[in-house]
């Protein structure tokens, strides 16, 4: 495969963001747009640079979803305190007139440093590339239709983006034109998901099935119908789905409700048929859960196949084609968030080269996380005394005379590919090593606020560190293993279907376990309803124990790719995370016995986190100037 031709031709596309807002729509000159369509080369350069206007949503100085959402933490050591993520969650900094993730519009007042993408003009480009798709003299039927699919599925996937961002947003259906009155109003969420549904469709009638190892990485019909699932499994779920409590007053400005007021239960059977669709087009296509291992042991085979999902074997590059859908792999801002997450190596104080390891995991992510029978520890028999009295000290597994908290083994394979913990083993340097946190050592922090790169909960994110990542103390260089990070992979829409079964049937069975234990049994673990069949469980769990055991599946799987900020969404429980300040152990202890104590981690605010305020960004005031159909999120 042509790891060259995925990483530029796609990804490589954040500084494409311009001044433009949702009114710069206007062509910029007839006689350049119709020399990007002059010959079939031509033509789909310009088919590939949709792309580019798309949000970098791994981006850990801006991208919302990757430590707004609970799993993951930036420290607040230094000038990382100011990263855009915390707009959301801190002293309301998030405001009409101070945006911190410019997207409706990238001419509105904005906070130092915030980051603008140019949406807008990506849809305008994607309706312009369907007007001119006939016009291409040399171009072959097969490149007429991949980009009519691609130019739908990016009018789907930007307004799907400003969906998930703003809440209700304008709809964008054709080209606008010079002399056109684009004073639109938002439009009610269920037209919204209606409209961006009815484009996905589109995009796969016309995308291929797959792609040579030329054009890897672009969208296929399965992509497609995948995002189609998660589209209506948002729309289904209790944020949207008859949320009266927040949204009975959000109306546009003819009275016209925003929100869907009623529940509609019929909405989980359109999430549930979106999946099987994207399911069964995926596996005809030849999509599958990823799993290279040839362990013979369950457990470590899980481990393997887990960690290969993401970051592949011995090779420099990876790119998972059988299992991620649509990815991002801008390696120099890959390889800046690996510098940031991979823990201190080689010196015996701080210094701020080489590894910095400030994000990481959350106490509520390392507690989510599953026992070895695949049961949320507080059910497990053999592992509920951890949830209790995570303090407890026992052995650490693999290192004889080394104690760690017993929140730490009898966990699932999953939990060990994606943690890193104090006496616990880790991968970096061409090396497997015992990680050492406690002050004094090697991975600890200093407990000196004034030393920036630092972490703040006494773990560390092991997900997406290759043992091949380097850094050379001597010459002070780094090797990074270069990957792709998924936006959306074909697990998702599997836990999509069991979701939506569980919501709509009100029980697990059938399909929905046969997918639920696809996802478990690559990760090592034994099928749901036998783990439910332990002794001392109690049977198959239902009710809301069940809905909470396959909502833990979907946290556990997805862990630090940025779901859980959307997830935990979904069911309107963010607050009950994010208004808390976050946990972390004793990071000032120097013995076991000190080091293993719950406190609260370093912050210099206090989280001001607001329902239902800061679950959507705010509609730039200069918009609501200028156009006075526009009306105003809730709470701002």
């Amino acid at each position: 495969m042509n790891m060259k031709k995925i990483f530029i031709i796609l990804f490589c596309v954040l500084g494409m963001a311009t001044s433009c807002n949702f009114l710069d729509v206007i062509p910029s000159g007839k006689a350049t747009e119709d020399d990007l369509f002059k010959t079939h080369v031509q033509a789909d350069n310009f088919a590939a640079s949709l792309y580019y206007y798309m949000p970098n949503r791994w981006y850990f100085q801006s991208s919302l979803e990757m430590c707004g959402g609970g799993d993951m933490v930036s420290s607040f050591y230094g000038s990382v305190y100011y990263f855009k993520w915390k707009s959301l969650v801190f002293n309301n900094q998030e405001t009409p007139s101070n945006t911190y993730v410019a997207m409706w519009s990238t001419t509105c007042n904005k906070a130092s440093g915030a980051v603008s993408y140019n949406v807008w003009g990506g849809i305008r480009n994607a309706y312009l590339l369907l007007e001119n798709i006939d016009k291409v003299p040399d171009a072959s039927e097969d490149e007429r239709n991949r980009w009519r699919g691609e130019a739908y599925w990016n009018i789907a996937y930007m307004h799907q983006t400003l969906l998930e961002y703003y809440g209700p947003i304008v709809i964008v259906d054709h080209l606008i034109g010079l002399q056109e009155d684009i004073n639109y109003e938002r439009k009610p969420y269920l037209e919204c998901v209606q409209f961006i549904s009815d484009m996905y469709d589109k995009a796969a009638e016309y995308l291929p099935a797959s792609y040579s190892s030329n054009f890897l990485g672009r969208a296929t019909k399965t992509t497609a119908k995948a995002l189609k699932s998660r589209l209506w499994l948002q729309a289904a779920s209790p944020m949207v789905n008859g949320n009266a409590e927040w949204y009975a007053d959000f109306k546009n400005n003819d009275g016209t409700p925003l929100m869907p007021l009623e529940y509609d239960k019929e909405l989980w059977k359109k999430a549930m048929d979106a999946a099987k669709d994207a399911i069964q087009q995926g596996e005809a296509d030849g999509f599958q859960l990823y799993a290279p291992s040839k362990e013979t042991d369950t457990f470590e085979k899980g481990y393997e196949n887990y960690r290969a999902a993401f970051l592949g074997g011995d090779a420099n590059a990876f790119y998972n084609e059988y299992e991620h859908l649509f990815c991002y792999a801008a390696q120099g801002n890959i390889s800046y968030n690996i510098k940031n997450m991979a823990p201190r190596t080689g010196y015996s104080s701080y210094s701020r080269e080489g590894w910095r390891g400030y994000f990481v995991p959350t106490f509520e992510a390392v507690e989510c996380f599953l026992s070895k029978n695949g049961l949320p520890m507080e059910v497990d028999p053999e592992t509920k005394e951890a949830i209790q009295n995570p303090t407890k000290l026992v052995d650490a597994p693999g290192y004889p005379g080394e104690k760690t908290s017993i929140l730490h083994i009898n966990r699932e394979p999953r939990f060990y590919a994606s943690v890193g913990y104090d006496r616990g083993s880790y991968d970096l340097n061409g090396e497997t090593f015992m990680l050492k946190c406690r002050r004094g050592e090697e991975q600890q922090n200093d407990g000196n606020t004034g030393n920036e790169y630092q972490g703040c909960t006494g773990y560390y994110v092991k997900k997406w560190i290759h043992k091949s990542n380097n850094f050379d103390n001597t010459s002070k260089t780094f090797t990074y293993h270069k990957f792709a990070f998924p936006y959306i992979r074909f697990a998702e829409p599997y836990l999509d279907f069991v979701e939506a079964y569980v919501q709509y049937y009100g029980k697990i069975d059938g399909e929905a376990l046969t997918y639920i234990n696809k996802v478990r049994n690559r990760a090592g673990l034994p099928d749901f309803e036998d783990s439910w069949a332990r002794p001392g469980v109690g049977g198959l769990p239902t009710g809301k124990t069940l809905l909470d055991a396959v909502l833990r599946e979907r946290l556990s799987e997805f862990a630090f790719e940025g779901r859980w900020f959307y997830d935990l969404r979904r069911y309107k429980v963010v607050q009950n995370i994010l208004q808390n300040r976050p946990r972390s152990w004793n990071i000032a202890g120097k013995t076991a016995e000190d080091y293993y104590k719950i406190t609260e981690a370093y912050e210099t605010d206090s989280r001001t986190f607001t329902a239902p305020k800061n679950y959507w960004l705010a509609i730039p005031q200069e918009q609501l100037t200028i156009n006075g159909n526009l009306v105003q999120n809730p709470g701002y």
